[in-house]
């Protein structure tokens, strides 16, 4: 990401993602309006802001995105609330996603023949799945657009005699760490959210009694770091962590070693890979953090981590470290989602997992239901994008670009 001018600019203060509230709140006001106000920090590390009083179906002006963009630097995550789907359509979604990054079409919406990309058909998707669910009382917001990923417990009419089972939550994570150019924003749109509170204490569901899946990662895994992965919400949130608090709590000759670190990632096992810095320091805030230290995220599906100058052994012993020092109670965050939310997150300064949910559901109480579009590259001030296309095809699924009638929604 290239530094542009920050609102945020004038002292250290404004640059420590504890700034007052009523200073944000003039920031936030000065660009959207007086009936804008903040709510926050969301968590104990001081990560996170809600801004209540934005409207993302007009389009935006340069001096907001600048202080969106430049809020997400400092906070890590950001919730706009409110948004109407009476006139908030994921047409609009994606536009405003233009903004953080080019979009990328999901791999699950991509088939690839050879050389070829392809952008799946509407009925292979799992927007389709997800409309034949409750067929009369909830479908997806129509698009056709292979960069939003439908995030759901929905899979079709459910088999008869088959009760409501629990899948437990996944592993920590950043989204699409492992290729060359990483993901930097990832954002979801909240449609519908469980309303079921059956379970003991009030919750969807029950916490997991097994948490031996969560020690999948490894053999013989550290009891302490198991126990830390399997906190995960119980009502259907989604679960954070602070790699930047958690970077700025270590001594400083650690953090140093750490800014020394590269790791070695790659797609597949039989890749060459390539060497990438552990910490990232964001170039608006200047904030540095911690980049998916994480051995093995993807244990089914990518190879492990390995850490520069280090074997196997020592760098799963090294990551894990780390791991249970960013999922400590103090840099964890669980968001609760409401209809209507935007929730963008920075993958270069967050962690993330999806929590235990329902499957094979019976009623639509249960029904949990998000779109997600995950960006690269660098933020854009105005639209439409300029990201040249030689860029687009080697670090966008297809080269996709978003089409004029999306950026143009409304106008």
């Amino acid at each position: 990401m290239k530094a542009e001018p920050s609102s945020f600019k004038n002292s250290k203060e404004t640059m420590h993602k504890h700034i007052e509230k009523t200073k944000l709140d003039k920031k936030l006001q000065a660009v959207f309006g007086p009936h804008a106000y903040s709510e926050g920090p969301l968590a104990t590390s001081g990560t996170g802001r809600r801004y209540v009083g934005v409207k993302l179906s007009t389009p935006l002006n340069s001096d907001q995105v600048e202080f969106l963009v430049d809020s997400l630097s400092h906070f890590q995550i950001l919730c706009i609330s409110g948004q109407n789907f009476e006139s908030f359509s994921l047409a609009h979604f994606e536009r405003f996603a233009n903004h953080w990054g080019a979009p990328i079409p999901h791999p699950s919406n991509v088939r690839r023949r050879g050389e070829n990309v392809e952008w799946k058909p509407f009925k292979d998707r799992n927007v389709s799945a997800v409309n034949a669910t409750f067929p009369d009382q909830l479908q997806c917001l129509p698009h056709t657009s292979p960069t939003v990923f439908v995030a759901s417990n929905m899979s079709g009419p459910r088999k008869e005699g088959e009760p409501v089972s629990v899948s437990p939550g996944g592993d920590w994570h950043v989204d699409i760490e492992c290729e060359r150019l990483p993901i930097y924003v990832s954002m979801f749109l909240v449609h519908k959210v469980p309303e079921s509170r059956d379970a003991p204490g009030g919750t969807w569901i029950e916490a997991p009694n097994d948490i031996e899946k969560f020690g999948s990662l490894q053999e013989n895994p550290d009891e302490e770091l198991m126990r830390l992965r399997s906190q995960l919400p119980l009502d259907g949130g989604t679960a954070y962590a602070d790699t930047e608090a958690a970077f700025a709590a270590l001594p400083e000759s650690e953090q140093e070693v750490l800014e020394r670190t590269r790791v070695h990632r790659r797609l597949n096992w039989k890749d060459e890979g390539w060497l990438a810095p552990l910490v990232r320091t964001n170039p608006r805030s200047g904030l540095k953090s911690l980049h998916s230290p994480i051995w093995n995220s993807r244990p089914a599906i990518k190879p492990p981590v390995l850490v520069e100058g280090m074997n196997a052994g020592e760098s799963r012993a090294f990551l894990d470290r780390l791991e249970k020092h960013v999922l400590q109670p103090r840099f964890r965050y669980d968001h609760t989602h409401t209809p209507g939310d935007v929730t963008i997150w920075d993958n270069y300064m967050i962690l993330h997992n999806s929590p235990p949910i329902k499957t094979n559901i019976h009623s639509i109480d249960d029904a949990r239901l998000l779109y997600r579009i995950s960006c690269k590259g660098e933020p854009a001030l105005t639209l439409p994008r300029n990201d040249v296309q030689e860029w687009l095809d080697q670090h966008i699924n297809g080269g996709y670009v978003t089409p004029k009638e999306i950026i143009r929604v409304d106008k």
